[in-house]
């Protein structure tokens, strides 16, 4: 049976100058937060995860957005 994948979005994460996005395309949240992880590096995980505990908006049905960045 095919897992139920659904879109993780936490907005306004690794916050230095302008607010970045972390996302992940999985079956839960914590799943989410294991794919988001293994693709860290170990430092900017011990130095961002916490901003992953906030709830993320989740995303069921086709979605598009952008955001953009600058300095």
């Amino acid at each position: 049976m095919k897992p139920d994948l659904k879109l993780f979005v936490w907005y306004n994460v690794r916050r230095d100058y302008t607010p970045g996005i972390a996302f992940a395309l999985a079956s839960s949240e914590e799943d989410a937060r294991n794919q988001i992880k293994k693709r860290s590096e170990d430092w900017e995980w011990s130095s961002y995860a916490g901003e992953l505990l906030q709830k993320p908006k989740v995303y069921g049905r086709p979605f598009g957005f952008w955001m953009s960045g600058g300095g």
